[in-house]
């Protein structure tokens, strides 16, 4: 998108740009002190805006598009074709330079007469993925995945299996990618119970699927949709349904592989009065999350949004604010800045328009249209590419019935006298799945000087940071629409520097940018956290461990920075930094309420600071605490019988879990601590247990476990032992 050089003293304001059929809202900012990208279409001319395409042409029922963008900002389409259960899906790219006819997609699956509410995606590899439901030979309504990769589309297979025993109805399925392609899907499903909807889920890691499991989030759920932020939490809202009304929820998981790490489902709506209120998310890469839905205000149906920033959910706003029906939100986001764009379908002059607003931060624009036809136009959806792209789709009635039709916003800048390199090049280095390597993430912005249509691509060089600036090589090429490169599976024993440079078509090749270079520290390895409660045992404190790095020589590094977050939040905060020559941390007064993830960097000399450390979590589940062990004996005229009586109380560290039963173990006093054997199992409320009717020339000893509802199981107590008579 073009960048606006404004006069120091030009005031923000709105204006419209209209051609026939379409007109679009932008914002021209001040300009004086930076020069960010503008919100919206920039500084365009009349002729240069797009103009609508017509990207289906059949003579059939086209409906329900959704777009994607490749790094190279080609963009692609499918969409549903044809009524009721003889539906197919299409597709259809203009990757070649110009839209094809479009082809069918769906040729092995059976698309009922319900649904089938199709998701689509795009991964780092620019492969596609598309699911929906449809029809098994069951027959049954399952969820089908399909994905495109080295210009086929592979066989659709079965995600769901519901099939299997004969129950459970899957629909509305959603799909999000992490940032190392793997594929997370979530359905409502009544697998269980027929009409008792839950939240199913399953991923795709290394080509093969999981089995889906139930998320614990609840029933009653509906119309699911997920999105991964650049860190590979995953974001998941659906909405709960009563009285013809609906609210909306939301969930995150910072380990989506993992469905017993979803958080506690929390509402971000109020009641909708929409029977289905149609939410949908999107994020970005630091983080944020977007949500929209429809709300119905005394009978005028409106467009809503919130947004989560910084770990904290900020108000309910109004983004649509007209006289008329607004309706079927959709949100995209520039992953990169966080800028919002929402469109939706409008009821204005009596014909349905495709209206959209951003915000540029947390203010919105006004709403505005961007189709003013004569004909209906319904069902859009948008999507931002890399850089910065905005891509539409919505269906029409203008020629021939409903068809597909597309328009983006497009650049247009001055022939530069001399080429630039590209601007603000940065680097942020983070460790790999397995630990075992890292990535360099990349990222600039082009240079507003450029001529952008006669740019080709960008030239990515490389080089070992403690070599000299002749030993920079080539690393990858780039096209011109793309402002972000992964450099993965690097070793952690060497540390790389990065420039870039922008070509033209006629293979001219502009100086170095500035640059982007790892700092010469690495970050400690083998952290370790270990929890406890203070004397007053009602606070927590954590004593954070780690061990130096062996590619770290000595004395480089000058402090170590220890990061904290709460494990169901999203964001890392400096809590403290200590001497370089410390290997530990200790993190008081601590709330039990909570659990908390550690991170730990290294700074050098010039303070320049080095990628985090591998995370370390606390513990799931505590043992029990002032465990007490008294022997008691029962002596009668005829009889006498040893007991062992075992007190306990549950720990604080256990307030946020659910501990449902604790498992006392026991071994003779004579015996080594691996003799110790589950003895009895009580429930997670008992605090005491009697060990009765034993021999009296016997000692014994005990230890215990605490349990959760997940089976997670603690690590032993303090052992108690019967002391000699």
């Amino acid at each position: 998108m073009n960048r606006i050089k404004a006069s120091p003293k030009l005031i923000a304001f709105i204006t419209l740009l209209i051609i026939p059929g379409f007109f679009f809202g932008m914002a021209l900012l001040d300009d004086s002190s930076s020069s960010e990208e503008e919100p919206l279409l920039g500084k365009m001319a009349q002729s240069d805006l797009p103009a609508a395409i017509n990207i289906s042409k059949t003579g059939s029922k086209s409906s329900t598009p959704l777009v994607v963008s490749d790094s190279g900002g080609n963009a692609h389409v499918i969409w549903l074709e044809g009524t009721g259960g003889k539906r197919t899906v299409r597709y259809n790219t203009n990757k070649s330079g110009a839209w094809g006819s479009g082809q069918v997609v769906s040729h092995d699956i059976k698309i009922g007469g319900s649904g089938p509410w199709p998701d689509f995606a795009i991964d780092s590899a620019n492969r596609l993925h598309y699911v929906l439901t449809a029809v098994s030979s069951f027959p049954n309504y399952e969820i089908f995945y399909k994905h495109y990769a080295d210009g086929t589309w592979l066989s659709s297979q079965n995600i769901s299996q519901t099939a299997v025993i004969g129950s459970g109805g899957s629909a509305c399925p959603t799909i999000g990618i992490s940032p190392n392609n793997n594929c997370y899907v979530v359905w409502y499903d009544d697998f269980n119970a027929p009409d008792q909807w839950h939240l199913y889920f399953t991923c795709k890691q290394s080509g093969k699927w999981s089995n889906s499991v139930s998320l614990p989030v609840g029933g009653g759920t509906y119309t699911p949709e997920i999105d991964v932020d650049g860190n590979g939490w995953a974001h998941l809202i659906w909405i709960k349904r009563r009285r013809s009304s609906s609210t909306v929820l939301y969930s995150s998981n910072s380990n989506p592989t993992d469905p017993n790490k979803w958080t506690n489902p929390i509402t971000i709506s109020g009641q909708t009065n929409e029977d289905w209120c149609e939410p949908d998310v999107a994020v970005d890469d630091q983080g944020n999350v977007f949500v929209v839905w429809m709300q119905n205000n005394s009978g005028n149906h409106e467009i809503y949004f919130r947004k989560k920033s910084g770990g904290s959910w900020g108000s309910i706003q109004n983004i649509s604010k007209t006289s008329t029906a607004s309706k079927l939100p959709r949100i995209a986001v520039d992953r990169s800045t966080g800028n919002a764009y929402a469109v939706w379908q409008e009821r204005a002059g009596g014909k349905w328009q495709i209206y959209m607003n951003y915000s540029a931060g947390d203010a919105w624009s006004s709403a505005g249209a961007l189709t003013k036809n004569s004909s209906d136009s319904i069902n859009p959806d948008v999507y931002v590419d890399k850089s910065g792209e905005i891509h539409v789709v919505y269906a029409d009635n203008a020629v021939g019935g409903y068809n597909i039709w597309y328009l983006s916003t497009s650049e247009v800048g001055g022939v530069p006298v001399v080429l630039y390199p590209p601007l603000n090049v940065h680097l942020n280095t983070v460790l790999e799945n397995d630990g075992n390597s890292k990535k360099n993430i990349i990222r600039w912005k082009k240079n507003p000087d450029n001529n952008n249509e006669s740019i080709k691509e960008y030239k990515i060089y490389r080089k070992k940071a403690s070599q000299g600036v002749s030993a920079y090589k080539v690393r990858t090429k780039v096209s011109k629409g793309t402002f972000r490169f992964e450099d993965t599976g690097l070793s952690k024993s060497y540390k790389y520097s990065y420039v870039l440079t922008t070509v033209n078509n006629d293979g001219l090749e502009s100086d170095f940018s500035n640059e982007a270079s790892e700092p010469l520290v690495f970050p400690p390895v083998s952290l370790a956290v270990k929890s406890s409660l203070d004397s007053t045992k009602t606070k927590k404190k954590n004593v954070i461990s780690w061990k130096k790095n062996s590619h770290n020589g000595k004395n480089v590094v000058k402090k170590y920075k220890v990061y904290r977050k709460a494990e169901n939040s999203g964001t890392f905060a400096a809590v403290s930094t200590v001497e370089g020559s410390q290997s530990s941390y200790t993190d008081n007064n601590l709330s039990t309420k909570k659990k908390f993830v550690y991170r730990v960097t290294a700074t050098d000399k010039h303070n320049r600071e080095c990628e985090p450390s591998l995370s370390t979590f606390e513990d799931y589940v505590f043992p029990p605490i002032d465990l007490n062990l008294k022997t008691i004996l029962n002596e009668g005229l005829f009889f006498s019988e040893k007991m062992n009586r075992l007190r306990w109380k549950k720990s604080p560290l256990n307030d946020p879990v659910n501990v449902v039963k604790y498992v006392i173990y026991r071994k003779k006093a004579s015996e080594n601590n691996s003799s110790f054997k589950p003895y009895f199992v009580t429930e997670g409320k008992e605090f005491e247990f009697w060990d009765r009717s034993l021999p009296q020339d016997e000692k014994y000893s005990y230890v215990l476990t605490a349990v959760c509802h997940n089976d997670a199981e603690s690590k032993f107590s303090g052992t108690r032992t019967e002391k000699a008579q």
